[in-house]
């Protein structure tokens, strides 16, 4: 079995702080409400997948101000985001576009259409739609709702970009994938739910405004760089990795002859090239009003807490995997092994479903979690 290693760019040392501090206080207490929810609710197999994300974590390090039930809220959005996420990243565009019409609808409307019969969208409309609009405020509602639905539109063009990418020779122009990215992320609905966990009210007509819709852009940017780079690894052993930036910068003209090694660097750079175009913004924010230039400042220190907490939850979350161990981590070494998984036999399928419902009846679920999330309460060192 061949290794090959690449070392990451070191992202976080381009910061010299995270305005809203290293994490919420409220971190236990909703890691612990939620996941006593998510074994309590969901099913065995998707309650495993939701704990891996750790997506109590990530709410907790990209919302740092946010109250305990403002978390709460936070992670129903994100478990819904996730559950789109599953119901549209292994079928076909045509299905794709269907649960995502579903999706969106049942989220705006808060029941879905007579008829749907999918788990998800029964408990999206039975609970967590509801908890949603108690606690996002009502003049973030319609942003949250206008972003939602084209990030729904944009899991259905991402659907399209898989089928596209599956033809290895293909080339692919990176800046186009860039532009789309910054959609197809999901970022932009949890932007508006940080606006409102601050109490940024900044109307469409302002966030409209060619510099601040630039920052926010450059954020997004880095946000899925980020992302891209740190969960290469374990895209590439799920699909090759078909719909990532390293994957992209191969494909493209002007990069294929990168390695490895020279397409994560120059990842790195366009990372560092959106941070710097994303401080310049910040300096050229436009002066409306004395309310509203303290709101654009703030969304610019809202903005970077998500950018920053994105690259700290990517770090540690046992989703990616990204090192192999404490002394990889610490010299950010990346490990990628090039492995090939024969099909699973019907009689190894059956007995893996054995054991999993009889370790689901045995607590096995409600140990899980509990092997990462303690860690994290006192800070980790290696990320203060």
């Amino acid at each position: 079995m061949a290794t090959q290693t690449y070392l990451l760019p070191d992202l976080l040392s381009f910061f010299s702080k995270k305005p809203g501090g290293p994490i919420s206080p409220h971190f236990k207490e909703a890691y612990e409400g939620y996941n006593e929810w998510v074994k309590s609710t969901l099913g065995y197999f998707f309650s495993v997948e939701v704990y891996n994300a750790e997506m109590p974590l990530l709410a907790a390090l990209a919302f740092p101000l946010a109250s305990e039930q403002e978390l709460r809220t936070i992670l129903d959005y994100m478990t819904a985001s996730f559950m789109l996420e599953e119901m549209t990243d292994r079928c076909s565009s045509a299905k794709a576009l269907k649960n995502s019409q579903v999706w969106m609808q049942t989220l705006s409307a808060g029941q879905p259409e007579r008829g749907t019969s999918h788990s998800f969208i029964k408990l999206l409309s039975k609970e967590m739609v509801t908890r949603m609009k108690t606690t996002i405020d009502p003049f973030h509602w319609p942003q949250f709702i206008s972003t939602n639905a084209d990030f729904a539109k944009n899991t259905v063009r991402e659907a399209l970009d898989r089928e596209a990418s599956r033809d290895v020779q293909a080339s692919r122009d990176l800046q186009s994938y860039m532009i789309t990215r910054r959609e197809t992320i999901g970022t932009r609905p949890c932007l508006v739910l940080m606006r409102s966990t601050r109490r940024l009210y900044i109307p469409d007509r302002v966030l409209d405004h060619e510099v601040v819709a630039e920052m926010e852009n450059y954020a997004l940017d880095m946000v899925y760089i980020a992302n891209d780079i740190y969960s290469f690894k374990k895209e590439q052993g799920d699909n090759g990795a078909l719909n990532n930036i390293i994957t992209v910068i191969q494909k493209d003209p002007d990069t294929r002859h990168l390695d490895l090694q020279g397409r994560i660097d120059y990842a790195g750079h366009l990372f560092k090239v959106a941070l710097d175009n994303f401080e310049s913004c910040r300096r050229r924010l436009p002066s409306i009003e004395s309310d509203m230039d303290k709101y654009l400042s703030a969304y610019g220190d809202g903005l970077t807490d998500w950018v920053i907490g994105n690259i700290e939850w990517s770090l540690v979350n046992c989703r990616y995997k990204v090192f192999c161990n404490d002394s990889d981590r610490r010299s950010n070494v990346v490990r990628l092994k090039q492995r090939h998984i024969p099909p699973l036999t019907p009689l190894l399928c059956f007995l893996l479903l054995v054991v999993f419902i009889i370790s689901y009846f045995y607590g096995f679920t409600e140990r899980l979690p509990m092997r990462y999330a303690m860690s994290y309460i006192s800070f980790p060192s290696y990320l203060k």
